[in-house]
């Protein structure tokens, strides 16, 4: 299990932290803060770099939108405690596209009338080579 550990911490980037990526901020980071998604975000300490440990796999989508402005200079100051979200605003969730959980709008039937709502069905067809 240790090995196993081990091996995909020195061979795959997706699950996380690479070698080169720990090294390096071990010695030129310093840790700014922690999403609610569990992802810690870095900056070099000279201000020029800002970077973003994944909790777990490597997923840019999985980034709370308040530090994705912070990790493109866009804000100087960093999110600190959900700050910086309202009371009305929910907790951003990833990109659910293609997913179950996905937003699927009710649509109208092609043969019903306007109040005739049904669910969401999709008319997507998988392309299959003959």
């Amino acid at each position: 299990m240790v090995l196993k550990r081990f091996l995909r911490f020195l061979f795959t980037w997706w699950n996380g932290i690479t070698v080169g990526t720990k090294v390096y901020t071990y010695f030129k980071g310093k840790k700014v803060g922690e999403d609610y998604f569990g992802n810690f975000y870095y900056e070099s300490k000279d201000k020029k770099n800002r970077w973003c440990i994944y909790s777990n796999e490597s997923e840019a989508s999985k980034i709370s939108p308040e530090w994705n402005s912070w990790l493109r200079f866009i804000s100087d100051a960093s999110p600190k405690d959900n700050d910086t979200t309202h009371e009305w605003q929910q907790l951003f969730d990833g990109n659910l596209t293609g997913l179950d959980s996905a937003y699927k709008p009710r649509v109208l039937r092609t043969s019903g009338s306007a109040e005739d709502l049904d669910s969401y069905k999709s008319d997507y067809k998988a392309w299959k080579p003959e």
